[in-house]
């Protein structure tokens, strides 16, 4: 019973210590924002990358890390950051970009799990960061109504140097994806922009997103465009105002047969913007 009781408090505190760390992940909204989203300059240039969690538009808000970032190349393969730092309200890093054509940089963090459950004689739920293996070691005898979710975030948002292209768009066939329709570089205020979302690899209907201009903080409204995906995964939106924008989309689903949970919650993060027409 004491070895038990043991092992337990070290599951326990391994799953405190992982949810310390991605708590703000999953509490607020991840994103990553350029400097420049398109390179013209000869040569290539330095941009400069903001990472935080934030329920605001483009505010710095909880630290997010930026250590697992990616960039996506023309050709396909993958880089790492320059010069990552880490502070209390955002990180940063840094990449040269020089190869013509359209990089997708992401920072996608690794599933976390969360079982939601009653127990004594009232019906507050309650939570604990477990998967479906973890958790019977964790629940109380008397819990009820127990669901486990997987969650996982895709913060993303794509540079252009020069001419854009398309290696950079390929799905990984897991989770929650967007696929630019309308290439990232060719986004012009008062023009329809073209999306399509997949859910472990398939077209994915009735995704909700919404996406936000830069500002909120400087209008009393928030102008934000709601949109739901056609059966085959398509969106379609019209930004009227040149400017940066962040599009939160998210969808959940049941799985039948997955040892660790009992359902899924996805979500992708882009930011992108809209020049002037």
């Amino acid at each position: 019973m004491l070895n038990k009781k043991i092992n337990t408090l070290i599951v326990l505190c391994s799953i405190l210590a992982g949810s310390m760390l991605s708590s703000v992940a999953n509490a607020h909204p991840r994103w990553v924002l350029p400097s420049h989203f398109t390179i013209s300059k000869e040569g290539g240039d330095w941009l400069t990358f903001d990472v935080t969690a934030s329920h605001g538009t483009f505010v710095m808000d909880k630290p997010a890390g930026s250590e697992t970032a990616q960039i996506i190349m023309p050709d396909g393969r993958q880089e790492r950051p320059d010069f990552v730092l880490r502070g209390k309200r955002r990180s940063v890093f840094d990449f040269f970009f020089s190869e013509e054509g359209t990089h997708r940089v992401q920072i996608n963090n690794v599933p976390g799990y969360v079982t939601h459950y009653k127990a004594g004689k009232r019906d507050t739920v309650k939570r604990i960061r477990a998967n479906k293996v973890e958790r019977s070691n964790l629940l109380p005898e008397t819990s009820r109504d127990i669901s486990t979710t997987v969650m996982f975030t895709r913060a993303e948002t794509y540079i252009t140097v020069g001419k854009p292209s398309d290696k950079a768009f390929p799905l990984e066939g897991k989770f929650l994806e967007l696929q630019p329709i309308t290439k990232p570089a060719d986004i012009v205020a008062t023009e329809p922009v073209r999306f399509q979302f997949f859910f472990n690899g398939k077209a994915q209907a009735g995704v909700k997103a919404e996406i936000t201009r830069d500002g909120t903080l400087y209008r009393n409204q928030q102008d934000q465009i709601d949109v739901v995906s056609d059966e085959q995964g398509f969106i379609e939106f019209t930004p009227e105002i040149a400017g940066r924008y962040i599009l939160k989309a998210s969808h959940t689903d049941k799985l039948a047969d997955s040892p660790l949970a009992d359902k899924m919650n996805a979500s992708v993060h882009l930011t992108f913007e809209a020049i002037l027409p």
